[in-house]
């Protein structure tokens, strides 16, 4: 469809005034959606035109005159090889230099509404932006043995063939066990009112990307009031008759390239497009279930849920080994890798976990249907493969697959005797405090119990990338040979869990090399993309989305560095002031780095780090980052007395390389009755940046 040229107020004034009687009338859930999708379908036939794709050998921005003058310049050259008379070389010399002239002229006119369009219209910024930065892969080719392969119906079907390989059996069954799972209430079928699907609607983000039913969200949006009433009665019809509708039940996949070799069908994940009517109706359920769920999911797991993190789950991590490696202990860490953890989710191990979680029979009937033959089928390049059927895990894409995931591995915390365990989804990982061989001993049993508890949920774990790690500071360390299945685990010196690098020593040095080798990688293209800009405008911010993101992520995680350390990292942000003042200012004015700060509106990265320090110091005292483990390691400072010492925390002990320790003698040190942090989150936002100087 071409969006840009259609009739939206036709297109709301005809819903508008369409009798929806017939879908009101209509007691099946299924037909009831196809009169819908078909009614709107419709609409958009009738009020928005389509547009044929034409592929076309220019880039978009040529003008007309630049496409002629290069079709001249291409049958003059073939006339001059063909014939070798000079005329035909004359003509050919004066076309390739009005070309050259035409190019210029049409590429600087491209450049400045690129420039521009970073405040008219971001996306097109973006999409130029991804284009160049190699991060937009329109055409696949793949590779095998039998040579290259491009044509996209192929292409779509070598991709379906490798993520419905994924599946577990529909008949494999697993062994019932309650261990773990108490449950003393009941969640009974509900019913959907028009406010909610209000709320479900406007969360939607308005993209142009459809579903198989090709109703884009956008749409969805615009005519919330108007689709309401349906969507509550064919909501209510579903959740009535224990029936999801078949037509919101079909994916289309789209396979993302991740890493590696681009050619090689392995390093592509499957990114499913649901219908935008199905992602209200998930929504509507998902706010609905999460308070019940929320208090039952363990407060080890650190995914999909409000208030955790990757931040709060190494944090958590780090409380506990920090302390033991700062006293010359030893502490041995798992990290166990899952094999296609949320495609291989028994169903019905899943629907019997909801009946023990307090689900009423009918609202686990309509999961079972919600859950039961998906289908799907591979998009490439407009080609489609051939549908499968998912027989197993849950919906990628979707609102309810990550909370019914969370709730199917929630009980292998039981399973964990003597070590600690904390989850990130399917990250899992083990550790504990070794004194002796015995306390090795207790790791592998629980690691066993794991291994054991996967197998009879009918999840398989990948031993060759399952990995332990001793963290210790000691010369002589106790050495335990671990396996995972009577495979050994190997054993390394560092490891990169959740996005950030952990060494032996807790000492972040690898961390900190791999994040500013990342940095300047990026800053490089970022900065020849630029070059042609006039302002430092669109340069800047590509610095703040790009590179200072990865600058920071997790900072208060690894924010232990040493002076070295951190002067490596903040001279990303010099060499990228150093590419700003020679290309835009110019070397006959000389400016002091930190006025240059100034003027661009940046600041220091060791304030910024300290800045993301104490508000996360802010949200875990006010409960906003929701972990029991980080709030006991908060220890206020109360004197019996009034004394001079008005620091407001007493931290047990002053080890740098935990977080919440060194982030509250940081507070201490730092505050100076400038802010307080039991003031109100706009209040104490705003006397951290006057104090730190942030805009």
């Amino acid at each position: 469809y071409s969006y840009s040229r259609g009739n939206f107020l036709g297109l709301y004034q005809y819903l508008e005034q369409y009798d929806w009687s017939d879908v009101f009338r209509d007691s099946e859930v299924d037909s009831a959606t196809i009169q819908m999708t078909s009614l709107v379908k419709g609409a958009l036939e009738a009020f928005i035109p389509k547009q044929l794709a034409r592929s076309s050998h220019y880039p978009s921005w040529f003008s007309k005159d630049l496409k002629i003058a290069s079709r001249k310049k291409l049958h003059y050259h073939r006339m001059f090889k063909k014939s070798g008379l000079q005329i035909w070389h004359q003509k050919f010399s004066i076309y390739r230099s009005l070309v050259k002239t035409l190019y210029e002229k049409d590429n600087r006119l491209h450049l400045n509404g690129i420039e521009h369009s970073l405040t008219k219209n971001p996306k097109e910024f973006w999409r130029f932006t991804r284009q160049h930065l190699r991060e937009n892969r329109p055409n696949i080719c793949l590779r095998d043995d039998a040579g290259y392969h491009c044509v996209p119906g192929e292409i779509a079907n070598r991709f379906a063939d490798l993520f419905s390989s994924c599946y577990s059996p529909a008949q494999q069954g697993g062994a019932f066990s309650d261990v773990g799972i108490q449950c003393g209430d009941l969640l009974p079928t509900f019913k959907v009112d028009d406010d909610d699907i209000l709320e479900a609607i406007s969360k939607l983000k308005p993209k142009l990307s459809t579903g198989i039913d090709g109703i884009p969200c956008f749409i969805i949006k615009g005519c919330s009031s108007l689709f309401v009433p349906v969507l509550n009665h064919i909501f209510n019809l579903s959740l009535t008759q224990a029936k999801f509708p078949e037509l919101w039940k079909y994916s289309v996949v789209v396979p993302v390239f991740k890493a590696g070799d681009s050619t090689l069908v392995k390093n592509y994940r499957p990114v499913s497009l649901l219908c935008g009517f199905a992602k209200v109706f998930e929504k509507v359920v998902h706010k609905r279930i999460y308070f019940y769920l929320n208090r039952k999911i363990s407060e080890f797991q650190h995914g999909f849920l409000k208030g955790r993190s990757v931040e709060s789950n190494l944090c958590s991590f780090l409380n506990y080994c920090a302390p033991v490696v700062s006293g010359r202990g030893q502490v041995d860490a798992i990290f166990f890798d899952m094999s296609k953890a949320f495609d291989r989710v028994n169903h019905t191990l899943l629907l019997h976990k909801l009946a023990l979680h307090g689900f009423s029979p009918h609202l686990c009937a309509w999961f079972s249907n919600y859950l039961g033959h998906r289908r799907n089928s591979v998009r490439v390049s407009g080609s489609y493969s051939d549908e499968f059927i998912s027989s197993s895990g849950v919906p990628q894409g979707s609102i309810l697959g990550p909370m019914l995931f969370l709730l199917f591995i929630n009980d292998i915390v039981s399973c964990v005797k003597d070590a600690k365990i904390l989850l990130f989804a399917d990250d899992v990982k083990l550790f504990i405090s070794v004194e002796s061989v015995s306390d090795c001993s207790s790791l592998q049993d629980d690691v066993d119990s794991v291994f054991t508890w996967c197998t009879e949920n009918c999840l398989s774990l990948n031993p060759q990338k399952t990995r332990s790690i001793v963290q210790s500071r000691k010369r002589e360390r106790i050495s335990f040979a671990y396996t995972v299945g009577g495979v050994p685990i190997p054993s390394v010196s560092f490891i990169r869990d959740l996005g950030v690098c952990l060494d032996s020593a807790l000492s972040f040095n690898n961390h900190g090399v791999t994040t500013v080798n990342a940095a300047l990688r990026v800053l490089g293209m970022i900065s020849r993309l630029c070059r042609q800009f006039s302002a430092p405008s669109c340069l800047l911010h590509l610095y703040k989305s790009l590179v200072t993101s990865r600058l920071e992520f997790c900072s208060v995680v690894w924010n232990s560095l040493t002076i070295s350390q951190a002067i490596a990292i903040e001279n990303v942000q010099k060499r990228m002031i150093r590419i700003v003042y020679d290309r835009y200012i110019g070397r006959g004015c000389f400016y002091h780095y930190e006025s240059l700060l100034h003027r661009f509106l940046l600041h220091k990265l060791t304030v910024r780090r300290q800045y993301r320090d104490f508000m996360f110091l802010y949200k875990v005292v006010h409960g906003e980052v929701n972990s029991t483990d980080l709030l006991q390691s908060i220890s206020f400072h109360v004197p019996p007395r009034i004394i001079r010492n008005k620091s407001t925390f007493y931290p047990s002990c002053t080890s740098p390389v935990s977080p919440l320790l060194r982030v509250q003698t940081d507070f201490n040190n730092a505050h100076q009755n400038n802010f307080d942090i039991f003031s109100a989150h706009q209040v104490f936002m705003q006397q951290l940046r006057e104090w730190m100087q942030l805009p």
